[in-house]
């Protein structure tokens, strides 16, 4: 059989062993060698990070978790007279390996050649960086990114390695790298490193890792966990947080209705207990344009309420969002420029005291009550009789919400426990807290506050819930009547 069968053979029978999106070939036209392309890429287990120091020094190092990095590619041509008498010649370039590690894989390609000198090569190279190369490289988690370009590199900016990296000699044999009359090692000359900085090299990788997770998951098959359908990843989404997956048709239905709603912070994944929210953009895949704005101004209307420095234009006609001035309580609106009081909501009045202080309202209720007609007549001509009937009211409302509910360690919403355990949940932020020492609880694992031995809420997760049909205020009650 000739060299070219041979060839033509190779290429055939690699085509029917890797898919097309890891192996392509090329074949011979006239005046061009056969040749192709081989795509590596590291089955990584599934707890791998790479690390990245941000200085030298540095006392922590930035770590990633990834599950796929950018592949490693050999682009190869076969010479007229491969396999016969010489080997392909070939180029292996990586984003994320070192000189010195893509020289030695060349080192390990050449060595299986002479091992094999006469016959197809190609199978058995790819074969070897699929299988055996992150052993041979001596890889482990996390992967240390931080120098993977050498300083030279750095500096000159260059791709490809120095003139005095190794090759191929004149006869077409191949030689190995080796320790140059320096202190240096040698680089090969097929090595490259593709991969414009240092800098560009994590964001690289992650993004990588990210358009691949993607990518995969698009290509499996999925069971909506709502209508139980079986459907391929790309007609399906899948909440971040938990990781639930569900067909487009039925969270589009969904989406729709909790946003005609009103209720952009309801737009969580539909398990049962399951509290991860959609993302924007995932929303905005789903719905249309006209849902898709009225969904974005609500949730920064609620994102707005939220901010603890954020107030709202007093005027009834605009009611645009306005940040506080804590040092002077001045209020600027950037919609309608009317300038306000953030604590009395009225023209701002510089120095001056505002008309009624939140914190004067219980005093001017107690004055109002109980002073006598006349004095009743002067702050009604003082302050408005109107006011004074808001103070009274709000001054009974702070005094029932400061009796019967709490204010959400978070945002300061006031809650009011009606029934169910002491890992409160406020509807306005979503923070957990503890109802009995008001202390934000942790996302993840809510309920270890109360499973801390010596902690003042050991124990007390389920303290003051109904026991034995008769709640602690009923016991209260029967006891008084005793």
């Amino acid at each position: 059989m000739t060299d070219k069968e041979e060839q033509d053979d190779e290429l055939l029978a690699l085509s029917h062993i890797f898919d097309e999106s890891v192996f392509t070939s090329t074949p011979a036209e006239e005046g061009e060698e056969a040749g192709g392309q081989f795509l590596w890429n590291p089955q990584l287990p599934d707890d791998f990070h790479v690390q990245l120091n941000q200085s030298q020094g540095a006392e922590q190092a930035e770590l990633h978790k990834v599950r796929y990095l950018p592949p490693v590619v050999l682009n190869f041509q076969l010479p007229p007279n491969y396999p016969s008498t010489r080997p392909p010649s070939y180029t292996l370039s990586s984003k994320w390996l070192t000189m010195q590690q893509l020289t030695s894989l060349c080192q390990k390609l050449d060595s299986v050649w002479e091992e094999n000198k006469g016959m197809v090569i190609l199978f058995q190279w790819m074969s070897f960086l699929q299988d055996e190369a992150f052993t041979h490289l001596g890889l482990e988690s996390p992967l240390d990114l931080s120098n993977v370009l050498s300083r030279k590199r750095r500096l000159s900016g260059r791709g490809s390695a120095p003139r005095d990296s190794v090759g191929k000699n004149e006869e077409g044999s191949l030689s190995t790298s080796g320790k140059p009359s320096g202190s240096a090692l040698t680089w090969d000359s097929r090595a490259i490193q593709d991969i414009a900085s240092q800098d560009r090299l994590l964001p690289t990788i992650l993004d990588y890792d990210k358009h691949e997770k993607r990518r995969q998951f698009e290509k499996e098959c999925f069971s909506c966990e709502v209508c139980f359908l079986e459907k391929l990843g790309a007609h399906c989404i899948m909440f971040v947080g938990c990781g639930h997956v569900y067909c487009k048709d039925c969270m589009r239905d969904y989406f729709t209705v909790q946003i005609k709603e009103g209720n952009v912070n309801g737009l969580m994944c539909p398990a049962d207990k399951c509290e991860s929210q959609a993302h924007p953009s995932q929303v905005q895949g789903l719905v249309d344009t006209e849902l898709f704005t009225k969904y974005d101004e609500l949730l920064l209307q609620t994102s707005l309420q939220t901010m603890l420095d954020i107030v709202y234009c007093p005027r009834p006609s605009c009611q645009c969002p306005v940040i506080i001035d804590r040092e002077s309580s001045l209020g600027n609106c950037p919609g309608c420029c009317y300038v306000f009081c953030t604590l009395c909501k009225l023209t701002y009045h510089g120095l001056s005291p505002c008309r009624v202080r939140s914190d004067e309202l219980r005093k001017l209720r107690e004055e109002y009550l109980k002073g006598t007609e006349e004095e009743k007549n002067y702050l009604e001509k003082r302050y408005g009789k109107q006011t004074l009937r808001n103070a009274v009211e709000e001054a009974y409302s702070n005094e029932w919400l400061d009796q019967f509910a709490k204010q959400c360690p978070q945002c300061s919403a006031h809650i009011q426990k009606i029934d169910g355990c002491n890992k409160m949940t406020c509807m306005k932020c979503r923070a957990y807290f503890c109802w009995i020492c008001n202390h934000i609880l942790s996302r993840n694992n809510p309920y270890s506050h109360f499973n801390q031995p010596g902690q003042g809420c050991f124990n007390r997760l389920f303290e003051g819930i109904q026991t034995n049909g008769v709640d602690d205020e009923d016991d209260w009650m029967w006891e008084a009547l005793q």
